[in-house]
């Protein structure tokens, strides 16, 4: 039985939001390894660092939507400001991870979190991102107006608010990690500061195992801002990820993001033209080499078949003359 997510604010609205939070609470005790084929940057930390700052993201929403709640913000301010609240959200937990974990052998710097591709690709997302689950969790369902994704008016599921923010979670963790070790400084460095802290994965033992997988971060992301995200955003699907028993999984969710085309960079819309070329190309491609295949088929059957004939009469023709 499909349970939906209450329509409107007061106290059925605040039970669920409170039943939801102790759910994915209880679910950072289950395994947090990446079962995808995905890097994450979290994939590097322990489990025990993962959950904590897991913790901190989910702690500075729930202050986050007290504030919110406490000082009566109308609906229109959340579409107007979602981007430097989810800004505020991110320097805030990226702070108190550096404090709770006395990281103090790097200097913050968190006007750097813009110059990541992370960063940029979580932000043409934004409103994906935050601003639907933040509606939905302070003013009900049918406060979205958007209609971002295919749900009758006022039957938005638990389950659809849940994986919004179980997505949430897990994507600024990956930003904030991300931060830490794409920002300016060498393998060593890198190396001594995962070591020194405790925070690195038993597996990463070498400034060698480190530098493949920062390596493959890098191009990962590059991959994902450059070609996967326009694509997706050009099939008005949107990626989200999600805690499970087994571990961390990511799937696609449709969502209407038409608006979106209009944001991609140049380099996005080339690869968006390309897809448009191969959507009209190759099926003419298709089309005449199925062509040609059935011609070759036929003149291949018909010269065998004449061969065959030709070599029966001959035969038949020897036959009669011994």
């Amino acid at each position: 039985m499909i349970t939906y997510w209450p329509t409107t604010q007061g106290t059925q609205l605040n039970n669920q939001v409170s039943n939801l939070f102790k759910k994915i609470y209880i679910k950072l005790n289950f395994n947090l390894y990446n079962k995808t084929s995905n890097i994450l940057s979290i994939d590097i930390v322990s489990s025990t660092v993962k959950q904590e700052l897991f913790k901190i993201i989910l702690l500075e929403l729930e202050i986050l939507i007290l504030d919110v709640t406490e000082l009566d913000v109308h609906i229109a301010d959340i579409y107007m400001l979602n981007k430097k609240i989810l800004v505020d959200l991110i320097n805030k937990s990226l702070l108190n991870f550096q404090q709770i974990f006395e990281l103090s052998t790097i200097d913050t710097n968190v006007s750097q979190l813009t110059s990541l591709i992370t960063y940029k690709r979580i932000f043409l997302e934004h409103k994906l991102l935050l601003q639907n689950l933040l509606i939905y969790l302070i003013f009900g369902s049918s406060a979205d107006k958007n209609k971002t994704f295919i749900f009758p008016a006022g039957k938005i599921p638990v389950q659809h608010v849940e994986i919004l923010l179980d997505n949430l979670v897990i994507q600024l963790a990956d930003l904030i990690f991300t931060y830490f070790i794409i920002k300016d400084r060498s393998i060593v460095d890198l190396f001594q500061f995962l070591k020194s802290n405790k925070i690195c994965r038993n597996t990463y033992v070498s400034a060698r195992s480190i530098a493949t997988f920062k390596n493959n971060l890098v191009w990962s992301n590059y991959a994902l801002y450059h070609f996967h995200q326009p694509r997706i955003i050009y099939n008005n699907r949107y990626q989200v990820w999600i805690f499970s028993t087994k571990g961390l999984h990511c799937q696609y969710i449709y969502a209407y993001r038409e608006h979106e085309l209009g944001l991609l960079s140049g380099f996005q819309v080339f690869i968006i033209i390309l897809l448009e070329l191969q959507d009209f190309v190759l099926p003419k491609i298709r089309s005449i080499l199925l062509l040609f295949g059935r011609v070759w088929i036929y003149l291949l059957r018909y010269v065998i078949t004449n061969s065959l004939k030709v070599l029966l009469k001959s035969i038949a023709i020897v036959t009669r003359i011994k």
